[in-house]
């Protein structure tokens, strides 16, 4: 309704008249009337003084819920078992996955809680690493991390029999486990925990390790009596759980150690020089055999002609003969085949080397 004119009263009225009422009855049949204003009011004034304060307690709680590594690019994720105190991981295999020497675990725990290291914090995971969580309350409790290594690691077929080596001989080992991209190391080591490392020459997985009892820079090995120590590519060691190998004074062979950086490419009746170590003026050879794999696939071999040994004694000279095949290649590993006059049981081959050489036209 509009008012143009008129006085305050009939203007407070006609303001008064607009606003909604509520009745409110009484038991004396007296009627009171009130606009909705002073209404909610007068209820909220009730309502105050029925107020009650409430205060929530800090949360005692301290458990990790969710312990997850990411790895393999974020392709995969180890999913860690917390029990009690402690963070079991089994990491799944050093053949495939190696530890790295950082991890970021993504970390869940209880509500209200805090934890140090954080969520997503790279840690160097190891054995016996620890994390701290903190309750609302300020209750602490420590976690260990407990690792395991899932690898199927290198073992030893025979660690009874005492093998014996002579310096610059060609021997194997047998072993379990070894890894199929020949990437496995095989050492010496004494009572002081020197490692002497063997040079290479094949590996077979399912059963043995070839390699030229020296070091691959040819100093040798003092005599004595030795572990036998096995690490893969990821540096995890396996040590025989005794000695069992002896390497005697004296008697030292030498074998073909090539040091070329590119194929080596010779003809038919070409003379060459072979480099090798340990030779004497007292080295007579029987036999220097070129070992190829031929067109269908097998091992095959043809000899050639020896010539002389270098005044220096650090190579011999051979001759390829004039009807040897073409198109052919050492192999890489043993491609060279020496055999000592005399010694008809012993076999000097060339270690595993880069570059094969190759007969041509």
């Amino acid at each position: 309704m509009l008012i143009k004119s008129g006085s305050s009263d009939q203007l407070k009225k006609a303001n008064f008249n607009r606003l909604p009422k509520v009745i409110i009855i009484h038991m004396k049949t007296r009627y009171t009337i009130y606009t909705f204003p002073a209404l909610l009011l007068l209820v909220g004034i009730l309502f105050s003084g029925c107020k009650k304060e409430y205060e929530i307690a800090p949360t005692p709680y301290t458990e990790i819920t969710s312990f997850k590594i990411p790895y393999n690019g974020g392709k995969d994720t180890i999913v860690a078992a917390v029990d009690g105190q402690n963070i079991y991981i089994s990491w799944p295999g050093s053949t495939e996955w190696p530890v790295p020497e950082t991890v970021s675990p993504v970390i869940k725990i209880a509500k209200n809680a805090s934890i140090s290291p954080a969520s997503g914090t790279a840690i160097i995971l190891k054995d016996g690493a620890q994390y701290e969580v903190k309750a609302q309350d300020g209750t602490t409790k420590v976690y260990t991390i407990k690792l395991s290594n899932g690898a199927v690691l290198p073992s030893f077929l025979d660690e009874e029999t005492i093998n014996t080596l002579h310096v610059g001989g060609t021997y194997s080992i047998q072993l379990r486990n070894l890894a199929t991209d020949g990437s496995d190391s095989l050492f010496l080591v004494n009572d002081q925990n020197k490692l002497f490392k063997l040079i290479a020459v094949s590996q077979i997985p399912l059963g043995s390790f070839q390699f030229i009892a020296d070091q691959y820079d040819g100093t040798g090995i003092p005599a004595g009596d030795y572990y036998v120590q096995i690490n893969n590519k990821y540096k995890v060691p396996v040590r025989s759980s005794k000695k069992i190998v002896n390497i005697p004074s004296g008697n030292i062979y030498p074998y073909p150690y090539f040091n070329h950086t590119k194929i080596w490419e010779v003809k038919r009746g070409d003379e060459i020089s072979i480099p090798i170590r340990h030779l004497s003026n007292q080295t007579v050879f029987s036999g220097v055999i070129f070992n190829f794999i031929n067109e269908s696939g097998y091992p095959d071999a043809f000899p050639l002609e020896f010539l002389a040994t270098s005044e220096d004694l650090k190579s011999i000279r051979v001759k390829i003969p004039n009807d040897a095949p073409t198109n052919v290649s050492t192999s890489l590993s043993g491609g060279i085949l020496l055999n000592l006059s005399g010694d008809w049981s012993t076999f000097l081959t060339s270690p595993y080397y880069q570059y094969p050489i190759k007969v041509i036209e």
